[in-house]
C-alpha cells in the first residue's frame, strides 16, 4: 500500500509541473510566459461563451484509468497556455490580435497557424518535463535502474524525442520563414461556415503521416474561428513544400459541401484534434448517447492510438 500510495503521490506532484518558458523564435528570452489564449477570447470563444462558460474536453484519472468527459470552463481560462512573455506574445501576435480576420493577410493567416504550432510545442515540451521529472524520482526512490533501460525510462525519451522533432518542425517551417518575414512559405485551405450561429472554435496542430519521431515528418494546424453572429472560418495551414500531403489528408473535408463537409470537419476534429470548445446550449442539446461516443472516441484516439470510428453521433455542429 505504501508503494501504491507514494506512485499516486508522485503523479499528482508531477502534474503541477510547468513548463514556462518564453517560447519567442530564438528560444533565448529570459522572461517567464504567461497565460494567452491559443483561440482568441474576445472575438472568438466570445461568440460561443454563454454566461462566460464554454464546454471543453477534459482527460481525468478515475478509478486507475484515463476518462475523458465534457466540462465546462470560463472562458478566460479555456484554451490558454503559457507560450511567450508578455512582450513577445503582444509583438508577435499584433496582427491577429488587434485587426479583423482577413483571408487576404498572408502574415494573419501565417500567425494563427504559428500560435497553433506553438500550442502544441509547449504541449510536448511540458510533457517530456513532467515524465522526466516521474522518472528522476522513480530513480531516486530506487523503484527503476539509473543506468538500465526501463519502461519509464522509455517513455520519457519518447516524449523528449517528440519535443525535439515538434521544436525542429516549427525551426523548420516556422520560426525562420517568421524572421524573414516569408509569410507565404505557409499556404492555407480555407472556407466559411455561413448562415448558422457559431457553436465551436478550436486551435490544433497534428501530423499527416505515420513518420516516427525524430524523422522529418509533415503536418498541419487547423483552426475553425468564429468572425461574426451568423459565419465561422476555417482554416488549414501546411508549408508549401508539403501542400501535396496536406491537401491530401484535407481532401475529405474540401471535396464535399454542405452537412456532409461539417461531418468530414467533426470527424477530423475527433480525430486528431485536442483543444476545441462547445457552445453549452448546443452540446446540452445533444442526447446522452451522442456525448458518451464523442468522449470514448476521444479517448480512443487520444489514450490508445484509435483511429475514431465514422458514427453520425461524431457530428460537432
Amino acid at each position: 500500500m505504501g508503494k501504491e500510495q507514494s506512485n499516486i503521490s508522485d503523479f499528482f506532484k508531477t502534474m503541477k509541473v510547468r513548463f514556462e518558458k518564453c517560447l519567442e523564435p530564438t528560444l533565448s528570452c529570459p522572461e517567464p510566459a504567461i497565460n494567452a489564449h491559443s483561440v482568441q477570447n474576445a472575438t472568438s470563444l466570445g461568440l460561443i461563451a454563454e454566461q462566460n462558460h464554454v464546454y471543453e474536453l477534459r482527460m481525468r484519472v478515475r478509478n486507475g484509468g484515463p476518462q475523458c468527459t465534457f466540462e465546462k470552463v470560463g472562458r478566460n481560462q479555456a484554451s490558454t497556455f503559457p507560450g511567450f512573455c508578455g512582450r513577445h506574445d503582444t509583438e508577435i501576435f499584433k496582427p491577429i490580435d488587434t485587426k479583423p480576420l482577413s483571408l487576404e493577410d498572408m502574415e494573419q493567416l501565417f500567425l494563427i497557424a504559428y500560435r497553433s504550432v506553438s500550442r502544441e510545442l509547449h504541449t510536448v515540451m511540458e510533457a517530456a518535463m513532467r515524465l522526466q521529472t516521474t522518472l528522476e524520482r522513480q530513480i531516486a526512490a530506487g523503484v527503476v535502474p539509473k543506468d538500465a533501460a526501463s519502461p519509464a525510462m522509455l517513455e520519457a525519451t519518447g516524449h523528449m524525442m517528440k519535443a525535439w522533432s515538434v521544436w525542429k518542425y516549427r525551426l523548420e517551417f516556422y520560426d525562420r520563414p517568421f524572421e524573414k518575414g516569408r509569410f507565404d512559405d505557409v499556404l492555407h485551405s480555407t472556407f466559411t461556415i455561413e448562415g448558422r450561429k457559431p457553436i465551436l472554435a478550436s486551435s490544433s496542430f497534428f501530423s499527416v503521416d505515420d513518420k516516427a519521431w525524430g524523422k522529418r515528418f509533415a503536418a498541419v494546424t487547423l483552426n475553425v474561428i468564429p468572425t461574426s453572429e451568423t459565419q465561422s472560418t476555417v482554416i488549414v495551414s501546411y508549408p508549401k513544400e508539403q501542400s501535396g500531403k496536406a491537401r491530401r489528408y484535407i481532401a475529405p473535408i474540401f471535396l464535399k459541401s454542405g452537412e456532409e463537409r461539417l461531418y468530414a470537419l467533426s470527424h477530423m476534429l475527433v480525430d486528431r484534434a485536442e483543444n476545441f470548445f462547445i457552445s453549452p446550449s448546443h452540446l446540452d442539446g445533444w442526447h446522452a448517447e451522442k456525448r458518451k461516443a464523442i468522449e470514448d472516441a476521444f479517448v480512443g484516439t487520444v489514450i490508445r492510438g484509435q483511429p475514431a470510428t465514422p458514427s453520425p453521433d461524431l457530428m460537432l455542429f
